[in-house]
């Protein structure tokens, strides 16, 4: 039995997700206690409960600590079983997280399919377009094959969106070596708003995402959508993709936020992106870690940015894979390259 302090590094509920792929991966069961605990309501919360949920459910996983609030928890997994999967967070809780928990084991496993509801665009998590348009792709690499379809949009705070994922057996992957910068400065732009709001802040937030691009050289595409979802919401989600690389950056309206700031505060994350002359973004350097170490195949990639995620995952990593040991240059807040 491992045991995990939740505590460790960023202390969120990173730390329990990956603790619970891995153990669906490897077999290994693992004790974690003071989960969340730099979080201010720390515990297990709905979407957290969802992500066990799920990994118990694929795996008839036996689990103690599995409630509202729980600071700790215990998971036994048993034998991973491929299927047709329903989860439903209730909440406006990330099903992009419960996605990236159980994707990877039921891929390894002979594949699946799930529908998954709650928040498809919502704060502090990896949105919808970011699993489509990012992660799929990348991972697809390595020799997964995910299919992703979008049903219902979620936005905070009531969430009730819907995708639908279909999950083949993963093939076999190429050695991933992503290491250098994009050449050209061609983006795709998604202005996408509920349809309860107004339509000039569709195009408000395209308008000053363009301008803010054209202004440092870029070209673009853009694409505006009006979408059905239970409650308000915007975003602007700005993609780069060239070769095999791809990265991308969105932000999200709020009340009394002006459309012309949701735009700006995408376009600055891509132009610093862009300005360290990495292969890839904060968040893929942090997501793509698990799958590359599972894998236990020789890889290299520059970052942009090694954030503390980025390294609290590899924490978690090396507990349940010890012979994983990445060179990883730079460190916390500063580009960096890892090899391994």
């Amino acid at each position: 039995m491992l045991r995990l302090d939740g505590a460790f590094g960023e202390g969120g509920g990173q730390i329990l997700r990956s603790a619970l792929t891995l153990s669906l991966v490897t077999g290994k069961p693992f004790e974690l206690i003071n989960i969340r605990a730099r979080r201010p309501q720390p515990g297990l919360r709905p979407q957290h409960l969802t992500c066990v949920k799920a990994a118990q459910k694929i795996s008839r996983a036996k689990v103690t600590g599995a409630h509202k609030g729980s600071l700790s928890l215990r998971f036994e997994p048993q034998k991973i079983q491929p299927g047709h999967y329903v989860f439903d967070i209730g909440t406006a809780g990330a099903v992009s997280l419960v996605f990236q928990t159980v994707a990877i084991p039921l891929a390894l496993a002979g594949g699946g399919s799930l529908l998954l509801k709650g928040g498809t665009h919502v704060p502090y998590a990896p949105c919808y377009h970011y699993l489509a348009y990012v992660y799929t792709p990348m991972l697809s690499l390595l020799g997964y094959s995910f299919s992703l379809s979008l049903l219902r949009y979620g936005f905070y705070p009531v969430g009730g969106g819907e995708i639908k994922a279909q999950i083949k057996t993963k093939g076999k992957g190429t050695p991933l070596t992503i290491t250098e910068p994009y050449t050209k400065k061609d983006v795709e732009i998604f202005s996408i708003v509920s349809k309860d709001l107004p339509h000039h802040i569709c195009l408000r937030q395209a308008r000053r995402a363009e301008a803010l691009l054209s202004r440092k050289g870029f070209s673009f595409k853009t694409k505006l959508e009006e979408v059905s979802a239970p409650s308000p919401g915007t975003l602007v989600f700005l993609l780069l993709a060239e070769g095999v690389k791809r990265a991308g950056f969105f932000s999200l309206g709020r009340k009394g936020k002006p459309a012309e700031k949701v735009a700006e505060e995408a376009c600055e994350e891509l132009l610093a992106f862009y300005e360290t002359g990495a292969a890839l973004d904060p968040y893929l350097s942090d997501q793509i870690l698990l799958p590359l170490a599972v894998e236990q195949a020789s890889f290299c990639f520059t970052s942009s940015c090694l954030t503390r995620h980025f390294f609290t995952n590899l924490w978690v990593i090396q507990k349940f894979l010890p012979d994983f040991r990445p060179l990883v240059e730079g460190r916390e807040g500063t580009p960096g390259k890892v090899e391994f």
